[in-house]
């Protein structure tokens, strides 16, 4: 008797290569690792800039998770993760649940040097991709989560000045004076529309999440500075930023982008408008879901595709990390 045998289906797809992206310290392995690894730390000290982390019940081997909240634009994120770890010590952040789940992030741990560590990231996305509250992030999205990821524990462990923004943002904006130049060329009541609106759209990303921090706000007065020559008066930038989360708040996050990208192209100076709010945006912590994807749709509105905008925030993030020293903002006039 012939025993007749299921047939088989089509064979699953493999998965996708793991994205991967790394970080230097100039701190031992042991001291990387234990920064990487206390949670508690990611909980109380609210490293994870935009993210509110709360303890959770725990796993059923026993391990305590951790509920991640995260806001982009105008949408709630919450995801339950685990960090762990994993063979030969690797530093495991499981994703248990929510629209992520079975996406792993996997980061290794290497001796550079005398004392400094290079951290390793790889990203493992699940069977539904890595998304983060507007579609699923490219390879070159996942690449900056986990540097920005990397740089607040690096932060974290090397401590943070308030007041300095970072990397080289006088170098980022030393050539500023061309468009300090090109606006010289039209009428003052177009410069003070243009001028109103460049600040403007700066603040609103900086506001998405919690409101600028220092080095977003010392970033504004460099700009300031490099395109007026003279200096933003703390009465001034403490009415803008106001009122620039003021309208965030009334219109929301995606409407905000809309009518200022439409604002800045009207005034012809798209290209600058979009580069100040993403030097502005990376200057501290790096891109924040909610301020990529803010930029993107200020970028749509003002007539800049996705192409353009990726070649933006790689050379803003070059110069800012001490890589390429170009003139940021006057490439983009």
């Amino acid at each position: 008797m012939m025993t007749l045998m299921p047939a088989s289906g089509p064979a699953a797809p493999a998965p996708p290569p793991p994205t991967v992206a790394w970080l230097d310290f100039d701190r031992p392995v042991e001291a990387v690792r234990s920064v990487f690894f206390d949670v508690d730390l990611a909980v109380r000290g609210k490293i994870h800039r935009g993210m509110r982390l709360t303890w959770i019940g725990k796993t059923p081997d026993g391990k305590r998770g951790v509920r991640q909240q995260m806001r982009v634009l105008d949408k709630l994120i919450v995801e339950d993760v685990l960090v762990d770890e994993g063979p030969d010590g690797t530093w495991v952040k499981r994703y248990l649940e929510g629209p992520n789940t079975g996406t792993r992030f996997v980061a290794r741990f290497e001796p550079q040097g005398a004392n400094g560590t290079r951290v390793t990231m790889e990203a493992h996305v699940g069977p539904q991709g890595f998304a983060q509250g507007l579609g699923k992030l490219s390879a070159l999205g996942l690449e900056k989560a986990m540097k920005r990821t990397m740089s607040e524990y690096k932060l974290a462990l090397e401590g943070y000045e308030p007041g300095r923004a970072r990397g080289a943002v006088l170098a980022a904006i030393a050539e500023a004076q061309q468009g300090s130049l090109a606006m010289r060329s039209l009428d003052d009541g177009k410069r003070r529309q243009l001028a109103s609106a460049l600040l403007e759209t700066a603040c609103s990303i900086a506001a998405l999440d919690e409101g600028p921090d220092e080095a977003e706000r010392d970033a504004l007065r460099a700009i300031v500075a490099a395109l007026w020559g003279i200096p933003l008066e703390p009465a001034a930038e403490e009415r803008m930023v106001r009122a620039a989360a003021a309208s965030v708040a009334k219109e929301g996050a995606e409407a905000r982008c809309e009518t200022l990208g439409k604002r800045l192209l009207a005034l012809g100076f798209p290209r600058l408008g979009v580069a100040i709010a993403a030097l502005v945006a990376e200057v501290s912590h790096g891109l924040d879901p909610s301020e990529l994807s803010a930029l993107r749709r200020l970028a749509g509105a003002a007539g800049i595709d996705d192409a353009a905008l990726m070649e933006i925030v790689r050379v803003i993030d070059r110069t800012l990390s001490g890589g390429e020293m170009v003139s940021t903002v006057s490439r983009f006039v």
